[in-house]
């Protein structure tokens, strides 16, 4: 049996996500959290049907992407907290990721120099990238 090829784009193109995450940039963050949906109607599992077909789904995905937008995000953020203040590697990692390229980057692309060796900003990403993969990964 042949594998089955479906381009992403006919997949990505019928769920509109260009417009949807540009509706979501034009709102403010308290209007944003305004739109909240009750936690009841966002577990309603007496709702959950199997689609009739691929257009049924996708139509619900649309409409579940838009309708619960609020929701979704209040649950990422509260995952993405959960999961670095559990996991203080990954935490350590963003860190220092964040203040490597915060402290390249104030070097305004002159050479660091210490003394006894001196890098370019090129090899300070390098560098920068070869410690922190290893440490994101373990």
């Amino acid at each position: 049996m042949a594998p089955l090829n479906i381009p992403l784009d006919a997949l990505t193109s019928r769920l509109a996500l260009n417009e949807r995450f540009q509706s979501v940039r034009s709102q403010s963050l308290s209007n944003r959290f305004a739109n909240l949906k009750p936690v009841g109607e966002f577990f309603d599992l007496k709702r959950l049907s199997k689609p009739r077909d691929m257009g049924d789904m996708q139509t619900r995905v649309n409409y579940n992407l838009s309708y619960f937008s609020s929701n979704y995000a209040v649950v990422f953020v509260m995952l993405s907290i959960y999961s670095l203040l559990t996991n203080l590697l990954l935490l350590f990692v963003i860190i220092l990721v964040v203040g490597g390229m915060f402290g390249i980057s104030k070097l305004q692309r002159a050479d660091l120099d210490v003394g006894f060796a001196r890098a370019t900003s090129s090899q300070l990403y390098t560098g920068l990238l070869v410690v922190s993969v290893p440490l994101g990964i373990w």
